[in-house]
């Protein structure tokens, strides 16, 4: 029927075809192509997000048009999209930086975060001594710190800028982007040099607590995992003040009380804090299909002893094993 129709009748057909729709679980999965298969209002919902996104790229001054120089290579990037837990839906561009060449590129990378065992230490602290717990996002935070080195990365798909001979053009970092090997190690810097500034010293236990202190009733603590902060200490006043200078250095969103930090819910009883991942355990049961499980109060039987897989492994296959490994290690270590 097709051959008979010709060209038009196939295309007809093509038309009326139901899309595959892009599972709505892996949302930091999809790619340029999932969006383009949704319907036109979903569409135009992550165009927006993406140019927010590219908004705040040219509002940091990250990067600026140039000509890619001769035996330079310009690293590729992506997309990167989420949808929050207040139902923003976020788009990052994030460079693909595993084709940096180290030396060239890049040169240091660590970047110190606060440990999980010093934030259950400080909110038990909280409880026991009734302290002001409060909680602040960085806006786009690695957008903050400069590059020593010279990048090239080339201009994002369904982005590239329009005239004659711009399309050609790749785009010349000045600061750092998600995705960059060191892009987290350059925000934190920053980050160090600011705090310090405030009067915060970094202790040498955890770089990724700040504690500033003249007298006992000024005495602030400031947790940061990257973008994530926790201000805390016995004077709300004096927490507030250093939260407000704070925000005056960096664009942020204030969350008022802290009620969520690194995917761990806290709830706040006389003088108890209590804290849990059971949303986030629900998401990854729903996500790998087991939601309606039975529970079990011992996962193994006594004396198990796991047999060797005899199977072909397959890239789907080891890809789903360690996002299930690496998921339980961060409920270990969380909670």
């Amino acid at each position: 029927m097709a051959a008979e129709g010709g060209a038009s009748w196939y295309a007809y057909l093509l038309s009326k075809a139901v899309p595959d729709l892009p599972d709505p679980l892996n949302v930091r999965e999809w790619t340029s192509r999932d969006i383009a298969r949704l319907d036109p209002e979903q569409q135009e919902q992550w165009k927006a997000a993406q140019l927010e996104e590219l908004e705040a790229l040219k509002k940091r001054q990250v990067y600026e048009l140039a000509d890619l120089p001769p035996g330079r290579k310009a690293i590729k990037n992506r997309w990167v999209f989420d949808i929050k837990s207040d139902g923003r839906k976020k788009a990052r561009l994030v460079a693909k930086g595993f084709s940096q060449i180290e030396g060239l590129d890049y040169d240091e990378i660590f970047s110190p975060v606060v440990r999980f065992e010093s934030v259950r230490t400080i909110l038990a602290l909280a409880a026991l001594e009734k302290w002001t717990v409060e909680s602040l996002d960085v806006k786009t935070a690695f957008l903050y710190g400069n590059l020593d080195e010279e990048i090239y990365m080339e201009q994002p798909d369904g982005f590239r800028s329009k005239g004659k001979g711009q399309e050609r053009k790749v785009l010349r970092l000045r600061k750092a982007i998600y995705g960059l090997k060191q892009a987290a190690r350059a925000w934190w810097t920053e980050l160090d040099q600011s705090l310090k500034a405030l009067g915060f010293t970094c202790l040498y236990a955890d770089a990724g607590i700040f504690v500033s202190k003249h007298t006992d009733s000024t005495l602030v603590i400031m947790l940061a995992y990257v973008d994530n902060i926790i201000v805390t200490g016995p004077n709300t006043a004096q927490v507030q003040k250093k939260k407000q200078l704070f925000m005056e250095r960096w664009e942020c969103r204030d969350l008022g009380k802290c009620t969520e930090f690194l995917r761990m819910q806290i709830k706040y009883e006389e003088r108890r804090i209590l804290i849990d991942q059971t949303a986030y355990l629900e998401k990854i049961l729903k996500r790998f299909g087991m939601s309606d499980a039975k529970h079990a109060k011992t996962p193994l039987p006594t004396g198990y002893k796991p047999m060797p897989f005899q199977g072909t492994s397959s890239l789907g296959l080891r890809s789903q094993y360690q996002s299930v490994i690496g998921y339980l290690i961060y409920l270990m270590i969380g909670t």
